[in-house]
């Protein structure tokens, strides 16, 4: 590959550069430490503020007694935007008790300090909002690296793998939200992962030489790893290529890799025919297969099949070059494989007739039923790299069909940079491109090298890896057509746009709202749509941090990340049952059906037959089941747990913040812990304990707001299970019972979980606004401020217009007005 020193010049040192600026992140302005003073003391401040102030806290702070050399008299009243450090100080102490001082005969009641607190820091966040959603003449949204790996595969056709060993780091994370213009800056280190990317894509693209693709096949165990002792009796009885590879839970399969190595990186087809055994009234076996140097899982499934019946399971991986380094696992508990009676015996396994050593594990009883959940691996087979028609149409686009052909060069780049950049190409640029390609070949190297070099820069360029909003030499605010179609390209299928949407951005036809509309209902019945409803939900509701905190295996044995997958499975699957239904939002509160596969289902106590042991299907909910809607889906109430017990505070936050859009102020500093249950006492439930914590006055009030919204859901331990009583360790007695009731701030009571939604839902408009807000934010990749507000509104009207129902409210975002300005 052409050295990288020479390709500095036209593209690397420009991102170098850029990586420095200050466009990269709408930073907040350096705050002044005594603005200009006020006509009076606090002049401007909102009423309810100055008066707070100037009661218990103007007397000490002001210009004649400066007491701590901290005065206040002279604060910008525009908090959030001037003063920040002042202000945020002054909320720190007053919410830690220390200010105002106790010694003080006039003190403010709980109440009062904790609305105090309440109101400067929304107007933190509304100032934080309005810096981040600051936007210059020309805004740049960095690809996230999910979006450069679809945007890579659609525009040549090769998958790269950015989460392995040396590849991208994770997205910064706003509020949940991990695609945040403003939060995702680029440094030194990202600039060269993004050249080891380009390099590593561009040679899958164009080898050197053409790979030979392999097809071949083999069994489980091979007849030179049959035991010289058994070989020729196997033979005689035509056995000796059936012999198979038995797994008992957590056993592992170590022989998938083909004789040969891979001839080059790419996706290959892997094929396994097994069988999978599983006992009445136990776990299913389940096939993990797992690539070590990669740290990567290749494919996972429960599978049942007879002995006698196996199953081919077939999936696609990208691998690179060589030799591959594969585990099969079957992931599911059982007994341990350390002692002799586990281990693998030098006979040969044929089949459960003709059994085992007798010293090994049996696996099955007198009556031929499986005792633990087992694999039997019959053979493997691989073919591959699989390249598409399309795949190789599109690469070949892109290069001369004649070599040294430089106006065939140019023509190819000049495609290549249309379907990257998004945009159209002026001639300057497409001349500084094939420049570089010309550079290259004075300097000696190959004319394959030299195009590559050029199209290294263009993966490299800034117009690739940013989408780029507004103009340089004009204050523009609203999009053109070709933002227009980047961004319902990116919002909707995390890539770039598809031919149709480049046309129709060519032809000007994107400001039309009817044609906006069409794309709307284009894109989300394309399958390239659930990258949309997977990733929006996954952000919304901060399901990436289901599992942050594994669950005692102790407390929790039945916990496992098979479950744990399913449980953010249901998640997705329902929201996109939602969108694609056309369902309101009300299913979001509260719903008689979810979305469940055979392990959800029994970890629920859901009665369903016939369910996938993978997929997830549309199952209806009896009454009894104590669940529907998102509030109490495993997923939601595990990620509010720290892995040992449910946390009622944090449900609360974490309600408050995905429902109704409300961020709670910060607690006080250096809060004592809630107190262990002494041994002598009562066994006592944490909501015993919380209310008792919560008497402090500088934590009651804020609580007061929180707690009711998370203390609906007591009856859901930490990963979500259904209980009427807390499973107590300390204290006397026996385990006190559930109580999950609540009075909401507003003076209404709930006495269950189900009234508890049936409150929600009488409030319906102000989950529509949240909800709105929330999909702006991912759409538009900023945050909200208040010159939004008023568009914000209209969509919320329109939403109600139509009885709340998703696809049209995803509709009148994307045909309004707030999703074609920048």
């Amino acid at each position: 590959m052409t050295s990288r020193s020479r390709l500095l010049s036209p593209f690397r040192a420009g991102l170098l550069t850029l990586a420095a600026a200050p466009c990269w992140v709408s930073a907040a302005p350096a705050p002044a430490p005594n603005a200009t003073p006020a006509a009076a003391p606090l002049a401007g401040l909102q009423p309810e503020l100055r008066t707070y102030l100037e009661t218990h806290c103007l007397k000490c702070h002001d210009a004649d007694t400066d007491k701590g050399d901290f005065r206040i008299d002279n604060l910008s009243p525009k908090i959030g935007f001037e003063d920040s450090p002042q202000w945020l100080e002054i909320m720190e102490r007053i919410n830690s008790g220390e200010m105002p001082p106790k010694k003080e005969k006039v003190k403010p009641t709980a109440d009062e300090s904790g609305k105090f607190v309440a109101r400067v820091a929304a107007r933190m966040k509304e100032g934080e909002s309005a810096r981040m959603a600051a936007r210059g003449k020309v805004s740049y949204n960095r690809l996230s690296r999910d979006e450069y790996v679809n945007t890579v595969e659609d525009l040549l056709g090769v998958h790269f793998d950015a989460t392995d060993p040396g590849g991208f780091l994770e997205d910064a994370e706003w509020h949940g939200f991990e695609r945040i213009g403003s939060v995702m800056t680029l440094s030194p280190s990202t600039v060269e992962k993004y050249m080891a990317a380009a390099e590593t894509v561009l040679a899958e693209a164009y080898p050197l030489k053409k790979p030979v693709p392999i097809q071949v096949s083999k069994r489980a165990i091979e007849e030179k790893q049959v035991d010289e002792n058994h070989r020729e009796r196997l033979r005689e009885l035509g056995l000796l290529d059936k012999v198979r590879f038995e797994m008992w839970p957590g056993d592992i399969f170590r022989y998938s890799a083909p004789a040969e190595p891979l001839p080059e990186a790419g996706i290959y087809e892997i094929t396994y025919t097994l069988s999978g055994l599983k006992p009445e009234k136990g776990r299913a076996p389940r096939l993990f297969v797992y690539e070590s140097k990669l740290d990567r899982v290749l494919h996972e499934q429960d599978i049942i099949a007879p002995e006698d019946q196996p199953v081919t399971v077939t999936f696609r991986a990208h691998l690179p070059k060589g030799r591959p380094s594969i585990n099969v696992l079957n992931d599911v508990p059982g007994p341990s494989n350390n002692p002799r009676s586990g281990r693998h015996g030098n006979r040969p396994f044929i089949s459960l007739k003709d059994g085992r050593i007798p010293w090994q594990m049996k696996l099955t009883d007198e009556q031929g039923r499986p005792r633990y959940a087992f694999l039997i691996m019959d053979s493997v087979s691989w073919k591959g790299p699989i390249i598409t028609e399309e795949q190789q149409r599109r690469r070949d686009e892109y290069v001369p069909a004649q070599e040294g052909n430089l106006d065939q060069v140019r023509e190819g780049l000049g495609k290549l940079a249309r379907r990257a950049f998004r945009r159209p190409v002026t001639g300057e640029e497409l001349d500084g491109y094939v420049s570089i390609v010309k550079a290259e070949l004075a300097a000696g190297e190959k004319f394959h090298d030299a195009v590559k070099a050029g199209m290294l820069s263009m993966l490299c360029s800034k117009s690739f890896l940013f989408l780029a909003e507004g103009d340089e030499d004009a204050q523009r605010h609203t999009l053109n057509d070709w933002e227009i179609a980047s961004r319902l390209s990116y919002l909707f299928w995390s890539t770039m746009p598809d031919d149709e949407l480049l046309d129709l951005a060519e032809k000007g036809r994107l400001q039309d709202k009817a044609e906006l509309a069409r794309q709307t209902a284009r894109l989300l019945a394309d399958p390239r749509s659930k990258r949309f409803t997977d990733s929006f939900a996954a952000q919304w509701l901060h399901l990436r941090k289901v599992g942050r905190f594994p669950p005692d295996k102790k407390l929790y044995p039945d916990y496992d990340l098979n479950l744990e997958k399913s449980m953010v499975g249901e998640t997705k699957a329902f929201f996109r049952q939602v969108l694609q239904q056309n369902l309101t939002l009300r299913e979001f509160l509260n719903s008689d059906w979810t979305m469940l596969n055979a392990r959800l289902a029994e970890f629920y106590g859901v009665p369903a037959t016939d369910l996938p042991r993978d997929e997830f299907q549309r199952v209806a909910l009896a009454g009894e089941s104590r669940r529907g809607g998102l509030l109490t889906q495993a997923s939601v109430l595990s990620l509010t747990s720290d892995g040992t017990r449910h946390r009622t505070v944090h449900r609360g936050v974490w309600l408050s913040e995905a429902i109704f859009g409300k961020t709670p102020p910060p607690p006080p500093a250096n809060v004592d812990p809630i107190a262990p249950n002494p041994v002598d006492a009562p066994k006592a439930t944490l909501r015993m304990k919380l209310e008792a914590h919560i008497h402090d006055p500088n934590c009651a009030s804020c609580h007061a707001n929180i707690d009711p919204l998370g203390l609906a859901f007591e009856n859901y331990d930490a990963i979500g299970r259904w209980r009427t009583e807390e499973i107590v360790a300390e204290g006397q007695g026996q385990n006190p019972a559930i109580n999950a009731s609540g009075k909401l701030p507003d003076g209404r009571t709930y006495q269950t979980p189900e009234e508890f939604k049936a409150l929600l839902m009488s409030s319906l408009d102000g989950f529509n606004e949240t909800f709105i807000e929330k999909l702006a934010t991912y759409a538009l990749r900023r945050s909200l401020s208040f010159d939004d507000r008023a568009r914000l509104h209209a969509i919320a009207a329109v939403s109600k217009s139509k009885d709340y129902r998703l696809q049209d409210l995803v509709t009148a975002l994307v045909t309004s007005d707030l999703f074609v300005h920048r």
